[in-house]
């Protein structure tokens, strides 16, 4: 495998879900989501990972 096919895997959102990971944009919208929303004080085990 490539650097370049390596890349443009972790580009791929379904690659990060196959893995019950989320991928980087997802976890950076969860954090501004909960910095600046009306959300629970505490993060929850959902809010990381995700059925695969």
């Amino acid at each position: 495998m490539s650097i370049r096919d390596l890349h443009e895997l972790q580009r791929n959102p379904h690659e990060w879900h196959r893995r019950g990971l989320r991928h980087p944009d997802e976890i950076d919208a969860l954090v501004h989501h909960r910095t600046h929303g009306d959300v629970p004080p505490e993060p929850t085990y959902g809010d990381f990972f995700r059925a695969a």
